[in-house]
């Protein structure tokens, strides 16, 4: 499964608005999709707000990021 999500942060490490999804391979089994989508989500929020220093924050803010997420399942390669 792979889900690559778009969005930018503030100077201060918060989200500017709310993230984008611009690709997503979630497979054909809608609990499982929906858990990883959650697992995603959530581990977003616990990192948020980022803890930039002034010049790094000053650096990233308002530019896009757009992050990949990946997940294989058990048993597979």
């Amino acid at each position: 499964m792979s889900v690559t999500l778009q969005f930018s942060l503030r100077r201060n490490g918060t989200l500017i608005g709310k993230p984008r999804a611009t690709y997503s391979d979630l497979g054909d089994d809608q609990q499982l999709s929906r858990a990883f989508m959650a697992s995603i989500l959530k581990a977003l929020d616990e990192a948020l707000p980022l803890p930039f220093s002034d010049s790094m924050g000053g650096a990233i803010a308002g530019r896009m990021l757009v992050p990949r997420f990946t997940a294989a399942l058990e048993g597979t390669s």
